[in-house]
């Protein structure tokens, strides 16, 4: 009881109440600083979503990779033609890869026939369209049906061998034939050897 009895008689001192207000100040502000924190410090992780880390170490945009990936294929395949050498390939698109979800399709058509007092009658049809993105079980992931290839602007090869005609006739149609574009989409150059 005497513990007690002083506990009490050092909170009715009035040095020890400003003590207790002044760290429960400190806490709350500290709470309110946290909050903010979080609100206005986005988390990283759906940004980090969006990008993806590749063989070589660099974070890289899905898109760029996509695009990385169709040069870096062609060129590899234009430096195997006979007489091309090493190669720069640049490739510019339309638009980006377009996605197909699925999707459940609820379609209901309700007829309705009214007669008059004169013998007339009036039909009236009411057709209800439901289209809802068909999501699979796995991590909550819509089902993709297809992916549609974004469409070519335009290509730029430079090449080493780019300065012969017939070199450059075969790069050409190399790329005409990968990518199904016209000769007018489709630009080679020699390369500077510097």
């Amino acid at each position: 009881m005497k513990i007690y009895k002083k506990f009490q008689s050092c909170f009715n001192n009035s040095q020890y109440k400003k003590v207790i207000y002044n760290l429960t100040a400190f806490v709350i502000i500290i709470a309110i600083f946290l909050i903010a924190w979080d609100t206005f410090m986005p988390n990283k992780t759906d940004s980090e979503s969006e990008t993806a880390v590749y063989e070589n170490g660099n974070i890289e945009d899905p898109k760029q990779h996509f695009q990385t990936s169709q040069e870096k294929k062609l060129e590899n395949i234009l430096s195997q033609i006979e007489g091309v050498g090493k190669t720069n390939v640049m490739i510019t698109y339309e638009t980006g890869t377009e996605v197909v979800p699925a999707f459940n399709v609820q379609n209901s058509k309700q007829v309705t026939e009214e007669k008059d007092a004169h013998g007339g009658t009036r039909s009236t049809t009411q057709e209800d369209l439901t289209k809802n993105i068909v999501i699979g079980n796995k991590d909550n992931e819509m089902i993709i049906l297809k992916e549609i290839e974004p469409q070519i602007r335009g290509v730029v090869v430079v090449a080493e061998g780019a300065g012969d005609i017939e070199v450059k006739s075969k790069i050409i149609e190399a790329v005409q034939t990968v990518f199904q574009i016209p000769m007018s989409k489709v630009m080679v150059y020699e390369k500077n050897n510097l």
